[in-house]
């Protein structure tokens, strides 16, 4: 028993867990982020949206961090401090690893001032938040390119779904914001 424990929890598969996680959780943040700020969300369905959105964005950032973390204690591959918070210094896949870097530092800055909006202003805020889909789209390069486990079929439909619904979503702020510009608002929900 004690063995199959210390495999579940060994760096490595805490490496991938915390990667896995980190990923789908600032999926969940970008996702919900692009979906929540409209109009045509309801008052109180957006409030809880924003509320998941925020708290899924910091808690993928932390686990984005111990993923990088770990990495400095696997004993298979270890990374120094360098390798991991300074973009393309890694000896091992130096373009993918920097992009991770770089997808966790811009998430950051864009939690960073979304949790000081007043002190940026909202003009400047929403110029950072859209550093976003950028940030997005390292880490699900990163996560592709280097994770062990791509190849697998759950990782391929995990990593094929969450950027099929990220690309609908983005089609249907593109999509409103194409009416917003023109005066057609969109067709109010039928109330039940």
């Amino acid at each position: 028993m004690m063995t199959s424990i210390s495999v579940w929890l060994s760096t490595w598969n805490v490496i991938k867990a915390a990667g896995f996680a980190s990923y789908l959780l600032l999926f969940v943040s970008v996702f919900l982020g692009a979906f929540s700020y409209g109009n045509w969300i309801p008052p109180r369905t957006r409030v809880v949206l924003l509320a998941i959105h925020q708290m899924s964005g910091w808690i993928g950032f932390l686990f984005g961090l111990l993923h990088g973390l770990v990495l400095t204690i696997d004993t298979y591959k270890p990374f120094s401090l360098m390798d991991v918070f300074v973009p393309f210094t890694s000896k091992y896949d130096t373009v993918f690893t920097g992009l991770g870097t770089l997808a966790l530092y811009l998430f950051l800055i864009i939690l960073v001032t979304s949790d000081w909006m007043k002190q940026f202003g909202r003009k400047a805020w929403r110029s950072v938040h859209y550093l976003a889909f950028p940030a997005y789209f390292m880490a699900l390069v990163h996560g592709i390119a280097l994770g062990y486990d791509t190849h697998r079929p759950w990782v391929l439909v995990f990593y094929t779904g969450t950027v099929t619904l990220f690309f609908c979503v983005i089609g249907i702020r593109v999509v409103l914001s194409m009416r917003k510009a023109s005066g057609v608002k969109p067709k109010p929900e039928p109330r039940s």
